[in-house]
């Protein structure tokens, strides 16, 4: 095997490679989008959810979006939320 065919090699790898990540990366950017196209619908399914009774704890767990977010969502649909109790601290 001359250097020739180890670079047309190692260059057609690479190729591959890079082939595969930009697969990827394209699928992943899709997913993302998505995702954020369907935020604004599961919100409003989830506030509805709420304004009918539902308890807010299964809501946001079924909606599988973090704390922070499902309660800036009650806040912005003007539904009471409490203060968020201080940290404790540890005695050591």
């Amino acid at each position: 095997m001359t250097d020739d065919d180890d670079n047309t090699l190692r260059e057609e790898r690479q190729a591959a490679a890079l082939r595969e990540v930009a697969d990827l990366g394209a699928r992943r950017a899709d997913l993302l989008k998505q995702a954020e196209e369907l935020l604004g619908p599961l919100e409003a399914a989830a506030m509805a959810a709420v304004r009918v009774g539902a308890p807010r704890r299964r809501t946001q767990d079924l909606s599988r979006v973090s704390t922070g977010v499902f309660y800036g969502w009650l806040e912005a649909a003007g539904m009471g939320v409490r203060a968020k109790r201080p940290a404790k601290r540890k005695v050591t």
